[in-house]
């Protein structure tokens, strides 16, 4: 099997992983900071952390934000006020 043909493999899989979850609906960019904040759980995503990740560099501020904002709408994000900054906005995914 050549590497091609293992990457196009996993391609399939993620399809449909993001089809058992309810994903396939969402933007690659809803999907890719969906997976982000779910996948920094422990450490609180918040906004700063997505931009400042470098897989989200060559996306504007204003396109992450509508992402996001995207994301809340649609209620699988939540938003909850940092307990020590009140300025900080703590992101989680909400699958339920």
């Amino acid at each position: 099997m050549t590497t091609l043909n293992k990457l196009f493999d996993l391609r399939k899989s993620l399809i449909e992983f993001e089809e058992n979850l309810g994903l396939s609906d969402l933007s690659d960019l809803e999907k890719a900071m969906l997976e982000f904040i779910g996948n920094q759980a422990v450490d609180n995503a918040t906004l700063t952390d997505i931009i400042q990740d470098e897989y989200f560099k060559n996306y504007s501020l204003s396109t992450i934000k509508r992402g996001l904002v995207s994301l809340i709408d649609k209620g699988l994000v939540l938003q909850e006020f940092g307990k020590e900054d009140r300025r900080k906005r703590i992101l989680k995914v909400n699958l339920a």
